[in-house]
């Protein structure tokens, strides 16, 4: 008698998603935006001590915040995951493109490190995403994130960075 593999997987396509698409999409999403904000951090302080601390407290700040809110409020970020999937698809999409805006645009006009703060947001978006809430609802927040960062690649490239 043969064994027969799990229904999901019985087919090449599902496994390609299964065990390479899928994986990659929650991989490659916070590794993405892990890479541009240390990126941005290293080139602040080739510029000096001063921008690069700023651009590292940039990063810092809303990783703190959202782990104080994680440890004493963690039903504010519950509340995230109560958000109907498709309207969080389409909201962390928007926020990928607008990620990317500001790192194509604020990187290069502020003296303030708007785009280390969106990036740092974003990652905690991500990070906290996948801690706080069960697995298919984390997983919206992903794909539409990495979407946005994709749509805007296609449409005006990769911003070139400082």
């Amino acid at each position: 008698m043969e064994k027969k593999k799990p229904l999901e997987l019985n087919n090449w396509g599902t496994w390609l998603i299964h065990k390479v698409v899928h994986p990659f999409t929650v991989f490659a999403t916070p590794v993405f935006v892990l890479f541009l904000m240390i990126y941005l951090v290293f080139y602040a302080f080739r510029g000096g001590f001063y921008p690069g601390v700023r651009s590292f407290a940039g990063v810092l700040l809303p990783l703190i915040m959202v782990t104080f809110i994680f440890i004493f409020q963690k039903e504010l970020l519950e509340k995230l995951g109560e958000i109907p999937t498709l309207f969080s698809f389409f909201a962390s999409l928007i926020i990928g493109i607008v990620v990317m805006v500001v790192v194509r645009f604020f990187v290069y006009f502020s003296a303030v490190p708007i785009a280390e703060l969106v990036l740092s947001g974003s990652f905690s978006i991500l990070v906290f995403s996948y801690v706080s809430f069960r697995e298919n609802k984390m997983l919206s927040y992903y794909y539409g994130m990495i979407s946005g960062f994709l749509i805007y690649i296609i449409f005006w490239g990769f911003p070139v960075l400082r």
